[in-house]
């Protein structure tokens, strides 16, 4: 008997739900939320079943039908609301689907009449629930061709891989073609997100599971994490002056921050050859002691270091660059006109940290102010000067370097 593990409870959803007030908008979009899920939850068996030894093709189309049954779902789902969605104010549009709106409220009006208007997460939220999904329904189209991209892609690998006998290269394929259906499935959650509430959390839209970008995001805040808590506890062991009692427990618990994160799920994120390095650490370390592995210890506190480089894949480029620019344009606005209107300008600020946590372990000084926001209470995020003053350290830390002026005149 297997033990199924309780679903955690979907919190993102909740939110999203309940700032739609249009019942039959809501219900639409709460069953293409559904048929996402269902398509995610069913992507990560297949990528469960992907390394299964015993009875290993019959498993895996058994597994790959399922999985397929529950992405078609919702690709005939955006299949029936793309076409009719446009034509929402001319009624029409049978069965499930429900696509006829009853005519929506205007948008209320903006708080920010004055120099502070709203931007970005404000703006979305001000737009009546019918625009929204007008909004949402004009994506429609591309999301369905993407992911149909997706599917004929992962239906090519999954032909050759059940015809050929290279099971480590099938794999591999599998797991590639698996991985971008479920970053396709991710797309048209986010995308649902950012139409009503102005921005999205895809590591929040589906407990449990996260996307390529939502995985590089969990691995480099664990490894900061790790780093810092191994990097702290190294130098006691480094230091010759260190009583030998209280090195041998800076050593222990470097074994213990070190085992702790190899029994984590971000683990498995972490490509092959980095597991096997940690497992080769594991095992000289969790045999040592302080005295007789100080070198080992030393080594295994500057391969965190190197591990830096994971900032450096494409995926977290383009999301790094293009956060701090967002950060940067929306806490300029809203530092400038704090004074002014002091309640849009702390939400917008708020904001911004949410955005902030997603560069956790990009830069310690940039952690350090993130952290320092998430223990606030509620009461004190409120406070506009507490903003202000933590918004602009964290605007220090995130404005772009400005790129030098090149000299006047031929210099080459």
């Amino acid at each position: 008997m297997h033990f199924v593990p309780e679903v955690p409870e979907n919190t993102a959803l909740a939110e999203l739900l309940g700032a739609i007030a249009d019942r039959r908008i809501r219900r639409k979009v709460q069953k293409l939320l559904q048929f996402g899920e269902e398509a995610v939850r069913a992507l990560g068996e297949l990528d469960l079943a992907l390394y299964l030894r015993e009875d290993g093709e019959e498993q895996l189309q058994i597994v790959s039908d399922a999985v397929l049954s529950h992405f078609r779902r919702l690709m005939d789902y955006l299949a029936m609301v793309a076409p009719k969605a446009e034509a929402a104010d001319g009624g029409g549009g049978g069965g499930e689907v429900e696509l006829e709106l009853d005519p929506g409220e205007s948008a209320p009006a903006s708080r920010a009449s004055g120099p502070l208007r709203p931007s970005g997460i404000i703006a979305q939220r001000l737009k009546s629930d019918e625009d929204k999904w007008g909004a949402l329904a004009a994506e429609m189209d591309t999301l369905q061709y993407g992911l149909g991209s997706e599917l004929r892609e992962f239906d090519r690998r999954f032909s050759v891989a059940l015809k050929h006998d290279r099971k480590e290269q099938a794999v591999a394929d599998l797991n590639d073609a698996t991985t971008s259906l479920m970053d396709g499935v991710f797309a048209v959650m986010t995308t649902v997100y950012e139409c009503f509430l102005g921005h999205a959390e895809p590591e929040r839209m589906v407990p449990g599971h996260r996307d390529t970008l939502g995985k590089a995001l969990a691995v480099r805040r664990a490894l900061a994490e790790l780093r810092r808590e191994v990097q702290a506890l190294n130098r006691a062991i480094q230091d010759r002056s260190t009583p030998p009692h209280v090195a041998e427990i800076s050593y222990r618990r470097v074994v213990e921050a070190m085992v702790q994160f190899i029994e984590r799920d971000v683990f498995f994120y972490l490509r092959s050859d980095s597991r096997k390095e940690f497992d080769r650490f594991r095992e000289t370390l969790e045999n040592g002691t302080a005295a007789r592995n100080r070198n080992d210890c030393e080594g295994f506190d500057k391969y965190l270091d190197s591990l830096a480089f994971v900032s450096k894949r494409g995926v977290l480029i383009k999301h790094d660059t293009d956060l701090q620019a967002k950060i940067t344009t929306d806490l300029e606005r809203a530092l400038k006109f704090a004074g002014v209107v002091p309640e849009i300008a702390i939400e917008v600020i708020q904001q911004s940290f949410v955005k902030g946590e997603r560069l956790l372990g990009l830069n310690d000084n940039i952690d350090a102010v993130v952290q320092r926001w998430m223990e606030l209470n509620e009461e004190q995020r409120a406070d506009i000067e507490v903003g202000v003053t933590l918004g602009r350290r964290l605007l220090e830390l995130v404005r772009p370097a400005e790129t030098p002026k090149p000299p006047d005149g031929d210099f080459l």
